[in-house]
C-alpha cells in the first residue's frame, strides 16, 4: 500500500483553517469546565514536548501523566452523548478543535526541525517524515484522529441546525455563503486526510480498524452537509483506499463509508 505525499499535513492544515473560520462570540451554553480542562492539559503537554521538533521525542501516553493530559484534551464524551448540537455551541467546538490540533501538530512535527506546519512546505521529504511519525506515534495519533472526527461531526451538526432555521436572506448573504463553503471544504479535507492516512505503509491493521467507528459516525453527517462533488470525491477516495486494504474489516468499513457518503 502507498499513501499520498502528506495526508496528515493536509488534515491538520484543514483543521486549523476550519477552526479559524468557526470563531464566534462566546456562547452561554458552552461547557466551560471541559474546555478549561482541555486547554490547561494542552498547555502542560506542550511544555513537556518542548524541543521535540529537534529531538523527535514527543511525550508518550505510556507515561500515566501524559495519558492523563491526553484524556483531558481529547475528551469528547459530551459530544458523543449529545442528541443535538445547537448552533450556539460552534464557538466552543472551534476552541476545542484548536486545542486538540496543537497536540496533533506536536506529534506531526516531532523530529522534523519545524516548529510550525507552514515550514514543512520547504522540506521535500516532509511527507515521508510525517508518515513515519504517524507510525511512531500511532497510539497518540489515533486518539487525535478520532477526536478530530468527533468534533468535526459536532461542528456539522451545529451548522446543519443553523441551516434548518436560516431565512432565504440569510442564505443569500455573501459572508454566510463563503463561511459555509469554508466549513464544507475544511470538513471534506480533514476527513479525506484521515482516510488517506489509513493507506500509509507500516500502520497496523488493528490501528486501521480502530479508526472505523469515528469515520462511520461522521459519514451520515457528511452525506447531509457536503456538496455533491465533495461527496463524490470522498466516496472515490474511500473506495480507492479500500481497494488496497488487506484486512477484510477495514476494506468493508471503507466501502460502507463510501456507500453512506453517496446516500446508497
Amino acid at each position: 500500500m502507498s499513501a499520498p505525499p502528506a495526508p496528515l499535513v493536509r488534515t491538520l492544515v484543514a483543521a486549523v483553517a476550519l477552526a479559524a473560520a468557526l470563531v464566534l462570540p462566546a456562547s452561554a451554553q458552552v461547557e466551560r469546565n471541559k474546555l478549561t480542562f482541555a486547554k490547561n492539559a494542552t498547555e502542560s503537554f506542550v511544555r513537556l514536548a518542548q524541543d521535540s521538533e529537534k529531538s523527535g521525542n514527543a511525550p508518550r501516553q505510556s507515561d500515566p501523566a501524559v495519558k492523563q493530559l491526553l484524556d483531558a484534551a481529547f475528551d469528547t464524551r459530551d459530544v458523543e452523548a449529545a442528541q443535538a448540537i445547537p448552533f450556539s455551541e460552534l464557538s466552543q467546538l472551534s476552541e476545542r478543535m484548536v486545542t486538540g490540533v496543537r497536540i496533533g501538530v506536536v506529534y506531526m512535527l516531532a523530529g522534523t526541525g519545524a516548529i510550525e506546519i507552514g515550514q514543512l512546505g520547504n522540506d521535500p521529504n516532509a511527507g515521508e517524515k510525517v508518515n513515519l511519525n504517524v507510525i511512531k506515534f500511532a497510539p497518540e495519533m489515533g486518539r487525535f484522529f478520532d477526536f478530530q472526527m468527533r468534533i468535526q461531526g459536532a461542528v456539522i451538526d451545529a451548522v446543519l441546525a443553523r441551516l434548518a432555521t436560516a431565512k432565504p436572506e440569510d442564505l443569500a448573504r455573501p459572508n454566510f455563503k463563503s463561511g459555509l463553503a469554508d466549513i464544507r471544504d475544511g470538513s471534506a479535507r480533514s476527513v479525506s486526510g484521515v482516510v488517506e492516512t489509513l493507506a500509509v505503509n507500516g500502520i497496523t491493521e488493528e490501528w486501521r480498524r480502530e479508526r472505523l467507528p469515528a469515520l462511520t459516525a461522521i459519514a451520515p453527517k457528511l452525506a447531509k452537509f457536503l456538496e455533491s462533488t465533495q461527496k463524490n470525491d470522498l466516496r472515490q477516495l474511500a473506495l480507492a483506499c479500500a481497494d488496497v486494504m488487506d484486512d477484510a474489516q477495514v476494506k468493508a468499513g471503507l466501502q460502507d463509508f463510501a456507500k453512506v457518503i453517496a446516500g446508497t
